[in-house]
């Protein structure tokens, strides 16, 4: 697909984010009436599912800084009848009141943010006193072994990789003392797994390969041949590590994460 954005929703979030989306709406807890906004939404799985939970009778915000994203994002959620309000933006500078809403939540998204102090200070901001936080981020790299490699491979033909900063949130004790700092109360950090089983392993590898090194300037120069070439290689790196998490036609692999919840 031309838009690596409908990729995302159509591929990844089914297999992976989707059930992610409904443990953490689990614990946000949203009630009909309340007011909730998700920051960094991508293509608005959770507020999706809160929707499905709460109808009409919740507000429901979302934004992310993507607008490929959020195209995707409004064309599914019309789809689903789901009213969601959008909002292109950072999560630094949270175009919303103080005190506006009732649940704040982010999945995956905050070790992405520049600077997340910053960003938990501004969802911090625009909580009401009373209300709560529902963030999840992903364990360390070391638990998620099949990554490691990829990290690895990536960095030796390409002298850097970002594969790492998809797990930069990885160690809880960290992790509660941001949430802490930003403000909130009665942080409470759980682990949680689950295992994922995405189609056509060949398709997963190429797509994990394109996303992770599309950051990397090294890749940014090459012509489209040159660009090819260097994924073949990349791919024959990864041959052993994908048959390894491979059964039948699927990959099959275990996520691990970290779930928050904050007063």
């Amino acid at each position: 697909m031309s838009n690596p954005a409908q990729t995302y929703e159509s591929y990844m979030v089914p297999a992976l984010f989707a059930p992610w989306a409904e443990r953490l709406v689990d614990l946000a807890q949203v009630a009909p009436g309340e007011a909730a906004l998700d920051v960094g939404c991508g293509t608005a799985i959770v507020p999706r599912r809160i929707a499905a939970r709460t109808g009409r009778e919740a507000e429901l915000v979302a934004l992310d800084r993507n607008p490929l994203m959020l195209a995707v994002a409004r064309e599914t959620a019309g789809r689903e009848d789901a009213a969601i309000e959008f909002h292109q933006g950072v999560a630094e500078h949270l175009p919303f009141a103080n005190a506006r809403f009732d649940v704040v939540t982010s999945q995956f998204a905050l070790m992405f943010f520049g600077d997340r102090p910053a960003a938990l200070a501004e969802m911090r901001r625009v909580t009401k006193p009373d209300g709560r936080l529902a963030i999840a981020t992903w364990q360390g790299i070391e638990r998620h072994p099949f990554y490691a490699t990829l990290d690895d491979a990536i960095r030796r033909r390409l002298g850097t990789s970002r594969v790492a900063d998809i797990f930069a949130l990885g160690d809880a004790d960290t992790l509660q003392r941001l949430v802490e700092q930003a403000g909130y109360d009665d942080v409470k950090v759980t682990s949680a797994s689950i295992t994922a089983r995405f189609p056509d392993p060949d398709g997963f590898l190429a797509g994990e390969i394109d996303v992770d090194t599309a950051a990397i300037p090294a890749m940014q120069h090459l012509d489209d041949a040159a660009r090819q070439s260097m994924v073949d290689a990349l791919r024959d790196d990864m041959a052993d590590a994908l048959r390894s998490v491979t059964q039948g036609h699927h990959v099959v692999i275990p996520f691990h994460a970290h779930l928050v919840v904050a007063r």
